[in-house]
């Protein structure tokens, strides 16, 4: 029976990147896919500045912006697509150091990722293979599973359940739903221009038409997503239909101008599960939170939740920590994602809102902006998480190290790390065996090294901060005798061990 550290049932994008993400930490890794290549359609359509520094150390980040398009600006439209409301989006490089929205094209951007995974040597994809059970006992996680040359069977250390919104692994630990009673039915497609038409190329739409709610979303290179309510009574096969799918988008396109790609109806929900571990397996994805697409925001949270599950299991398996630091993977996930689906459910009923606006009801504008401001993580930081810069991600200046540039992440790796601008840090001895059992990297940092004075802020309030591998602030300190204590919590806020 072979054995792995880490088993990851599901390989799409969420799936795929930790899959990365472990690989290159050194653990034998098992992937388990039911379906053979990458999505054959988009699903997934956005990504922003911080799920980027993820795919940066999976060496892809470039790619993606490359192969990627920002949009300039979000419209509530009416019927006749006359903006409503206009919320500019941020462009350009972002204090992430990456662009701060991208949208893309999810078959290639599984390519990008595949590839990275796939050169790994101690990643065991089996794609074409049905997860059928698995018994998690002390001392990890046996796996039954089928494909075409018959049965398996493997070990692994941890099972992590990747795979989707139906997911098997979630429903086999009788895990609950909490339900935020948002379940609509849309028709989504998408299509690719053959021809160059005169629409927004960097403007998206949310279409507040009461007749027919729509959304329009300009993709890469001639990649167009739609998606339209279905409304009461009407039958989901007739929507489907070819030429009832080209008169709701003769607004944009026709068939002499585009190819349709998908046009398919979808149940959109929003739901998060109510237990996200139990013993060696955890859920992370739609596995553990749905949310309708109106912000772009589904594979965001599954990245957000498999990067802060790696370390966290690397500090584990190389026995650095014990069992107790996989607890704090719910406790700082759930609200965070809780928080975003809510924050999509509320731009869904703005949409609604200027519906019935239009109807000649009352409705005053109101809603969240589309440049969102992430909540503060509420656990694994030190101090207040209403300080500036605690529970969020730092920002990530290109800094001057030994006459030379280079990102900030590519310098701390997936270390821990002391960014300040002393030069003497005096640490107690309990700090100092934190330090080198973590490794943790200090960086002494002045102004002359951050040449966008990204950190400049930071360092007028700080004079030390500590990061955590996920690049998420832990917390900062103000006098180095403060220094040692913050090191120090590591020990108990993440079941270290020493």
């Amino acid at each position: 029976m072979k054995q792995f550290d880490i088993a990851i049932c599901g390989y799409g994008p969420v799936g795929s990147t930790f899959a990365g993400l472990m690989g290159k930490l050194g653990y034998k890794v098992l992937v388990i896919e039911r379906n053979i290549g990458p999505s054959p359609t988009a699903r997934a359509i956005n990504t922003d500045g911080e799920q980027l520094r993820t795919f940066d150390r999976l060496g892809i980040a470039e790619k993606v912006v490359e192969n990627s398009t920002e949009i300039h600006c979000v419209h509530f439209g009416d019927a006749n697509l006359n903006p409503i409301q206009t919320i500019e989006q941020p462009v350009g490089v972002s204090a992430m150091g990456w662009p701060n929205q991208v949208l893309f094209y999810q078959p290639e951007l599984e390519e990008f990722i595949r590839s990275s995974v796939e050169s790994e040597n101690n990643i065991l994809i089996k794609e074409g293979t049905e997860l059928l059970s698995f018994d998690d006992t002390a001392e990890g996680v046996y796996l039954k599973c089928k494909n075409s040359d018959g049965d398996l069977t493997f070990f692994s250390k941890y099972l992590i359940g990747c795979d989707g919104a139906s997911s098997f692994v979630r429903r086999e630990l009788d895990i609950d739903l909490e339900d935020f009673e948002y379940n609509q039915e849309w028709l989504v497609c998408d299509a690719h221009l053959t021809k160059k038409v005169n629409i927004p190329e960097k403007e998206a739409m949310q279409v507040c038409d009461p007749k027919r709610p729509g959304t329009y979303v300009p993709g890469r290179r001639g990649h167009l997503r739609f998606e339209f309510k279905k409304m009461p009574g009407e039958d989901t096969n007739e929507l489907e239909k070819n030429e009832n799918v080209w008169k709701l988008l003769k607004p944009w396109i026709n068939e002499n101008n585009a190819k349709l790609e998908r046009a398919q109806v979808y149940a959109f929900h929003a739901c998060i599960a109510e237990t996200w571990r139990k013993g060696n397996v955890l859920i992370a994805g739609d596995a553990a939170h749905q949310m309708p697409p109106f912000m772009g925001a589904g594979m965001g949270t599954g990245i957000r939740d498999i990067t802060n599950i790696s370390w966290k299991l690397d500090l584990l398996l190389k026995n650095k920590a014990k069992e107790e630091i996989l607890d704090t993977y719910q406790k700082e996930r759930h609200s965070h994602a809780k928080w975003t689906i809510a924050q999509t459910v509320t731009i869904g009923q703005v949409i609604e809102g200027f519906c019935a606006a239009a109807e000649g009801k009352e409705y005053e504008p109101k809603g969240p902006s589309y440049d969102v401001n992430f909540p503060h993580i509420p656990h694994g930081i030190y101090g207040d998480p209403a300080d500036m810069i605690t529970g969020i991600p730092i920002p990530q200046p290109i800094i001057s190290l030994d006459n030379k540039k280079e990102m900030l992440d590519r310098v701390i790796s997936s270390n821990f790390a002391i960014l300040t601008n002393e030069s003497n840090l005096d640490l107690s001895e309990r700090a100092k065996t934190i330090v080198e059992l973590l490794d943790i990297k200090t960086l002494t940092i002045d102004s002359n090294d951050d040449s966008e004075q990204r950190l400049k802020t930071i360092f007028e309030k700080y004079i030390a901060v500590l990061v955590r591998p996920d690049k998420y602030t832990y917390g900062g300190v103000n006098d180095i005798s403060s220094l040692s204590n913050m090191i120090e919590s590591l020990e108990s806020e993440f079941s270290l061990n020493l």
